[in-house]
Parts: structure tokens; sequence; C-alpha cells
């Protein structure tokens, strides 16, 4: 990934990623998800989203508020 951008959460389900990436655009905030998974063997790698690094704490609250839902 570029410089500027921090990791703030990962998972190896598609659907709770698009949750997240929906409530930080919901929230203005822009992110970029990153499928590391494995084209050939389902249940391996994980998807990782990023943020700008401005706002990488208004990006933890809100995922920390899903996780805790």
């Amino acid at each position: 990934m570029e410089n500027g951008w921090t990791k703030i959460f990962e998972t190896d389900q598609k659907m709770t990623s698009l949750i997240v990436l929906s409530l930080l655009k919901e929230n203005n905030i822009e992110s970029v998800e990153l499928d590391k998974r494995s084209s050939s063997y389902a249940g391996f790698g994980e998807i990782e989203l990023f943020v700008k690094d401005d706002d990488v704490t208004i990006a933890k609250i809100i995922v920390d508020q899903y996780k805790n839902e």
C-alpha cells in the first residue's frame, strides 16, 4: 500500500468487509479494500481495509462500534 494509508481492519468475510466499507463511506472516510484471499483455495487469506492516515482515529472508532454491535 502507498504511504499515507493505514490498515484499520481485516477479515476473511467479504460481507463484513462491505459493511465496514459502507460505514466508512457514510462518514465521509475514504477507504480502500485490499483482497488478499486466495482465488484457488476458499477460506485462505484476508481482506484488509485501509484509510488515509488523517482518518485513522475516527475510522477505528467506527470499526470498534460495528464490532461491538
